[in-house]
């Protein structure tokens, strides 16, 4: 008889947690059995039902006789969660976590040394079909990465053609001060520095380029996501403030720069940070941007020469394929017969029918 293992993944009504139950289930459907917690009654028993799963509001219940215990839970509270259920899992459970912090929730878990403590790290949003080339943030102790359970999580992922990482917590999150939280900080700054020289979006459109437009687009993503965890992953990690203290020193550095009109200081800064950041690297980030605004501009010209021409077009969220005369395009929308109009981002051109 085949075994069932009992997971849980404690606020699994949401975002990854949610993600992660659906993609459990889709992998091991004949092998698990899976329970979701969380705080609203009418949201966990929909997404439970959608799922296929169990569903309980008591994080003790789900943790008391499962197999797999994930934390999925917000940032702040995840601490909190760990050490009210730590005491009633069984030993020998597997027990990991997802959060985008590593030092705190390891800490928490590895109070007992009688389960398999695995903190993770997936590197992306829940919006994935599949998570090959996906990256994955394994910070277990040497102890654990002997044991069968990790060594199969570790080969599932890479047999799923998973970016495997293998690193400690403290290591992770200085790492994370510079990959995510840097790259947060800028984003945020652009766009409020915008509201507050009362900037007109719109009208900049007109005067737009592509690396313009990616900027943009890349303020609107980070500015359009939830900031209670943006807010989380800032404050909760003790690496980020030193981050915050040069990048603001740095910026502060160029505005003299700037406004005392020197340009050999300005200049020499940019050549410093360029030799910094190697020839290679600097060759490698021409090519890549090189290569979307390429992407951009052939959809473009694909719907500049087809004007009047049935196209198909592809939902790139949804997969839904729509066809139709192609009657115009501006900016942002495609214009299909019959008064249809699609977001020129969501879609792609799949198939030209002449």
């Amino acid at each position: 008889m085949k075994k069932i293992y009992k997971v849980s993944i404690l606020w699994g009504t949401d975002g990854f947690g949610k993600w992660l139950a659906q993609y459990i289930l889709s992998e091991f459907r004949e092998h698990v059995v899976v329970t979701i917690t969380g705080r609203n009654r009418d949201k966990w028993e929909k997404v439970a039902w959608e799922l296929g799963a169990s569903f309980t509001d008591d994080n003790i219940s789900a943790v008391r006789n499962a197999d797999v215990i994930i934390y999925s839970t917000p940032i702040s509270l995840t601490q909190k969660i760990i050490e009210e259920t730590l005491a009633s899992i069984k030993s020998g459970a597997v027990v990991s976590d997802v959060t985008s912090i590593k030092k705190f929730p390891s800490t928490a878990m590895q109070k007992r040394d009688d389960i398999i403590v695995i903190p993770t790290h997936p590197m992306f949003w829940p919006y994935i079909s599949s998570i090959a080339g996906q990256v994955f943030v394994l910070t277990s102790e040497k102890k654990i990465k002997e044991t069968q359970e990790y060594k199969f999580l570790h080969t599932f992922l890479k047999n799923q053609k998973a970016k495997v990482i293998e690193s400690t917590p403290e290591y992770h999150d200085r790492m994370m001060a510079v990959v995510q939280w840097l790259t947060h900080l800028n984003m945020f700054v652009v766009g409020e520095t915008m509201k507050r020289l009362g900037f007109n979006i719109a009208d900049s459109m007109d005067f737009i380029s592509p690396i313009y437009k990616l900027m943009v687009s890349s303020v609107g993503r980070y500015l359009g996501q939830n900031p209670w965890l943006y807010a989380d992953i800032q404050m909760h990690n003790d690496e980020v403030l030193w981050v915050h203290e040069k990048f603001l020193d740095t910026a502060n550095n160029f505005h003299s720069s700037v406004k005392n009109k020197d340009y050999e200081k300005f200049c020499s800064d940019i050549v410093s940070a360029r030799e910094f950041l190697g020839q290679e690297n600097c060759q490698e980030g021409q090519e890549y941007t090189d290569k979307v605004i390429y992407m951009m501009g052939a959809q473009i010209d694909i719907l500049k020469n087809n004007i009047w021409k049935s196209i198909q077009l592809k939902n790139i969220y949804t997969s839904e394929i729509v066809t139709g005369v192609l009657e115009k395009y501006q900016w942002w929308e495609i214009f299909l017969s019959w008064g249809n109009i699609y977001n020129i981002d969501w879609y792609e051109v799949i198939e030209l029918k002449n």
